[in-house]
């Protein structure tokens, strides 16, 4: 698909005033895309919609909610009569050790990254099908391809989406429904500080975070380029599979990733200090 093309194509961006989702929202509003824009924060909705270029959609929606989702899709047909794109971008983590963490902790984990997202996408098959095609796109994690220590749910739940994603690539090729996973590395946002302050696993910190407007690039690659995953920065995408094409490496390195990345993670503790 060529730029050009993206103009007045109709996205639904969940989580869009997370740290990622709002570098989706100001890229995807400089290629001309209507958007219909929606998170559980109202508020911070309405703040972004005013750095824009158009006349936005802002749609509270909790995604764990199968009745606000309904109601999303509603809202943004009766406005523009159709969806080309879906990008899901919600997401929470609650570091810590999985024998240490409450059901509760557990649940909220499952249910708004994998349940949610498996919300907004199922209720959105039926209308990408009956306009012949659409294209859905998912943020992931690198924590989605290799196991992340003290993320064991938020691991899970990433693992899980992927694949989930390659069946549908699988099973809606035949209604032009294509399908993108998008796998970023540590991301320089609200939620690594959050990690970062909170016992996050060591492996979030062992590489410089990308900036989350990377991460946007790598969501409109996707969607041009057909990409079933795009991973961000590519190599360590790349050197995260071969990992996992070898399960003893993972035993062996791990300890000293963990070793160099709590280091890194001191590092990055202190920079923030500096910077108050």
């Amino acid at each position: 698909m060529k730029r050009d093309h993206l103009k007045n194509k109709v996205a639904v961006i969940t989580g869009a005033s997370g740290g990622i989702g709002r570098e989706i929202v100001k890229l995807f509003d400089k290629k001309g895309i209507n958007l219909a824009l929606a998170d559980i924060n109202i508020t911070s909705l309405k703040e972004l919609s005013k750095k824009l270029s158009q006349d936005i959609l802002s749609i509270e929606c909790d995604i764990t909610d199968l009745e606000q989702v309904q109601q999303l899709y509603r809202k943004t047909l009766e406005r523009y009569e159709k969806i080309d794109y879906l990008i899901n971008t919600v997401g929470i983590i609650v570091p810590g050790l999985f024998e240490n963490l409450s059901y509760e902790e557990i649940e909220r984990q499952i249910n708004v990254n994998l349940l949610g997202t498996i919300h907004c996408t199922k209720e959105i098959i039926p209308i990408m099908k009956e306009a012949g095609g659409g294209h859905i796109v998912t943020i992931s994690s690198l924590a989605g391809i290799v196991p992340e220590t003290y993320s064991s749910i938020y691991t899970a739940t990433k693992f899980a989406l992927r694949g989930l994603d390659w069946t549908l690539h699988l099973e809606l090729k035949q209604y032009n429904i294509k399908i993108s996973t998008i796998f970023p590395d540590s991301v320089d946002t609200p939620m690594l500080e959050f990690e970062a302050k909170h016992g996050g696993s060591p492996l979030t910190f062992l590489h410089d975070p990308v900036p989350p407007e990377e991460v946007a690039e790598g969501v409109l690659k996707a969607i041009l380029k057909e990409k079933v995953e795009v991973c961000v920065p590519q190599a360590e995408g790349i050197l995260s599979k071969l990992i996992m094409c070898m399960p003893s490496q993972v035993k062996r390195l791990w300890p000293k990733y963990e070793e160099k990345g709590e280091k890194k993670r001191e590092e990055y503790l202190k920079d923030l200090e500096l910077k108050g």
